[in-house]
């Protein structure tokens, strides 16, 4: 795992540099050493497309492209909902076209390096960390300041539906009941005593920070393209935990995976409160909604955004994660 990943890490610095000259990574190392006082500048184990990012010291410094700066008002709130899960993010500043952000380093490692760990002894130490990530979803409940800049109900809704309606029409009709029921429940997502929150949208192993010794969630990073939805849209990357992804096998459970979901929602409901029944059928509706939102759209050749294709990883994904069929089941040739 650790090869794999720092020759995609390298392979992502060369491409970032090599859009962004005449800044380089050396400039960007001596402009992290000199913000933090620190002596050196290390590139992270785990990179991202469209930034370079180092620890320095007790710091984290991220270079970000121009069309990629972060949203620091949004962050604010988002810093205050997720108290104790979060970076407190600063700009810093610019490099040639290149914006510099610090954070508090947060710790601990990605997930996917850590998933041996957490995986020995039958799911040991995912445990703890499946009780500290449903503490952190119920956070925002909680949480979320009043200030937080959220979109009108209605605009929000409109968008929702008519993105269900476009995939209940194009996807294959096993998948069609389900999203009918959500279209029919979709109101209640927006209804006024339901809450609108951060959301991330791209919970990811790469993006959860755990501690290997003790499964401890140490944080939850790459914020920046988190938005105010309705509370539970997030839910979505719950499943992040319960499996893993085989190249020609798509999504594939952990033999336990029900076990592992209980002790989830057992320490999300607890973490909520008396506000909220167990289960409650909105928190079910607005898992559904963001795994069918984040997972049933591709781009095709032409760059359009379509409803993703029956052998598409991601139809495969929804197949496996909604209705619990597998590619070996349907008889479906994946293409990736």
């Amino acid at each position: 795992m650790e090869a794999s990943m720092a020759a995609l890490s390298a392979y992502q610095i060369s491409r970032f540099f090599t859009r962004n000259a005449p800044v380089t990574q050396e400039q960007c190392n001596e402009e992290a050493i000199r913000l933090t006082g620190a002596a050196s500048a290390i590139p992270t184990p785990v990179q991202g497309g469209g930034s370079y990012t180092v620890v320095a010291g007790d710091s984290v410094v991220q270079f970000r492209d121009s069309d990629s700066a972060l949203d620091i008002r949004l962050l604010r709130c988002v810093e205050e909902a997720y108290a104790g899960f979060v970076p407190h993010h600063l700009h810093a500043g610019e490099v040639g076209n290149l914006h510099v952000y610090m954070m508090n380093n947060i710790g601990g490692v990605s997930m996917y390096l850590a998933r041996n760990a957490l995986h020995r002894d039958e799911f040991h130490l995912l445990r703890r960390t499946l009780e500290d990530y449903a503490r952190f979803f119920a956070s925002a409940w909680h949480n979320t300041p009043k200030g937080t800049p959220t979109p009108s109900r209605t605009v929000l809704f409109n968008d929702y539906l008519s993105q269900l309606t476009q995939l209940s029409a194009a996807f294959p009709a096993r998948f069609r009941p389900t999203l009918d029921h959500l279209i029919s429940r979709l109101p209640s997502l927006f209804a006024e005593d339901w809450p609108m929150v951060p959301n991330h949208k791209d919970l990811l192993e790469n993006n959860i920070h755990v501690d290997p010794n003790t499964g401890r969630l140490t944080g939850i990073c790459d914020w920046k393209d988190a938005d105010v939805s309705p509370f539970g849209i997030s839910l979505a990357g719950l499943e992040t935990m319960l499996g893993t992804n085989r190249v020609k096998e798509a999504w594939c459970y952990h033999d336990n995976h029900q076990a592992l979901r209980e002790v989830f929602w057992d320490a999300f409901y607890e973490a909520v409160g008396s506000g909220m029944n167990k289960p409650d059928e909105r928190i079910e509706v607005a898992r559904l909604v963001g795994l069918f939102l984040g997972n049933g759209w591709k781009y095709n050749d032409e760059g359009e955004k379509v409803p993703a294709w029956e052998g598409s990883y991601d139809l495969a994904y929804l197949d496996a994660v909604v209705l619990g069929n597998s590619a070996a089941d349907l008889d479906i040739k994946l293409s990736f």
